[in-house]
């Protein structure tokens, strides 16, 4: 008998063990879900959304702006240039996270362009004036691409039809303010 309690004893430590880990974990790999709880806080979501160009749901990187009580688009991803394991549905979650991270840190106030390790890509920085690096990276663009003719076409993307969101400086390099982008972006209607 008193074996018995034991073994339950230790089954339920371990079945209590394994239920706190679960929690503990889970949060850091989900992705953040937009609440009432949450009313001054834009929060960044890997969604589906509907690809006018190939006809298909593609996964995107969204913003719920509670301000504004909806979603704007960030970006689609439909690249199948890089590895098979970093697919566009995974390049949306990694890339999602990392905008979060820089908008909690206070880092997400603009979106510029550069090269970073010899490759172009999209970063986010707190002041203009600063550079890519690796501790700023967004996401990387296709090997062998302009990253200012792509950040033109995601700054596209990002105003709609409208340059509001384009500021560049004595040089060629080019800014997305992006608190300005998620008062004045279009809304989309994007499934929670």
């Amino acid at each position: 008998m008193q074996r018995q309690l034991s073994s339950i004893a230790l089954a339920l430590t371990a079945l209590t063990s394994l239920a706190t880990l679960a929690v503990s974990i889970s949060p850091a790999l989900s992705q953040p879900v937009a609440t009432n709880s949450q009313p001054d806080k834009v929060t960044f979501l890997c969604r589906e959304i509907f690809d006018k160009a190939s006809g298909e749901k593609i996964p995107a990187t969204v913003a719920w702006v509670p301000e504004r009580k909806g979603h704007i688009r960030i970006i689609g991803w439909k690249s199948q240039v890089f590895p098979p394991a970093f697919s566009p549905q995974k390049r949306c979650e990694v890339v999602t996270q990392r905008f979060q991270q820089f908008y909690d840190n206070g880092g997400l106030n603009y979106l510029t362009h550069g090269i970073n390790n010899g490759y172009p890509v999209i970063c986010s920085i707190p002041n203009q004036g600063e550079t890519c690096s690796a501790a700023n990276q967004l996401f990387t663009i296709r090997p062998g691409s302009n990253p200012q003719l792509i950040f033109e076409q995601l700054k596209g993307i990002l105003g709609g039809d409208t340059n509001i969101f384009l500021y560049q400086s004595s040089g060629q390099q080019v800014y997305v303010d992006m608190k300005e982008f998620f008062n004045k972006a279009p809304l989309e209607n994007i499934p929670s």
